[in-house]
């Protein structure tokens, strides 16, 4: 991938799910570059596996920025409900700030990967953000490779999102200084939190500082 933002020298890429082709989706007419991606991912994981990393790629459906365009600043389920919350070195349990206002993406995955993802991230305070990331027109691409340096394991979360349709998300984002990656199963019972002190890792290149 091109446009590369990262916190520490390294590679990424991985393998594909299916993407809805509504014509309202940020997808629609951008599912081989999607593909790329993915691939590009799966390569970079095998690399950490080979060196000895416990590795886990997430392959997501549908990805939704929050607060949305339309007013709806939450989803269903609040930070403060989650079951399980994976801790960065800069985050706190609950997001006290503007009415829990949720600022970030909203990342659905199927349930299998989710029992992975709460079973690898258990009990790991993950301190390190590598992220990757392309832009083609509206679509904003990124891989986003997060660490737990103390043991050696990587999470590798691939995203995308239309720049108009995050422009909330992006603003309150940057004013706060930090993002968010709410990563759910489809029963949206649970859901593992990853923070960013560093947005601008996830955002378009116009905002990199």
């Amino acid at each position: 991938m091109d446009d590369r933002q990262a916190e520490s020298d390294s590679h990424i890429r991985n393998t594909t799910t299916g993407v809805s082709e509504n014509a309202d989706h940020p997808m629609t007419g951008h599912n081989d570059r999607w593909e790329t991606i993915i691939d590009e991912m799966s390569a970079t994981a095998t690399e950490y596996r080979n060196a000895g990393w416990k590795t886990l790629e997430l392959h997501p459906g549908d990805i939704l920025p929050l607060p949305s365009e339309n007013g709806t600043d939450r989803t269903d389920l609040d930070s403060s409900e989650s079951a399980d919350h994976t801790p960065t070195e800069e985050s706190t349990t609950q997001d006290t700030s503007e009415s829990h206002t949720r600022v970030g993406l909203d990342i659905i995955i199927p349930d299998n990967e989710f029992t992975q993802l709460a079973e690898i991230t258990s009990g790991e305070t993950f301190d390190e953000y590598e992220s990757f990331r392309a832009e083609k027109g509206d679509v904003v691409f990124v891989v986003a490779a997060i660490k737990a340096s103390a043991s050696d394991t990587v999470v590798f979360v691939p995203l995308y999102y239309q720049a108009s349709d995050a422009e909330r998300m992006t603003q309150r984002a940057i004013t706060r200084g930090e993002i968010k990656l709410f990563v759910r199963p489809l029963s949206n019972d649970r859901q593992v939190v990853f923070s960013q002190s560093r947005p601008e890792l996830l955002l378009p290149a116009e905002f990199e500082t």
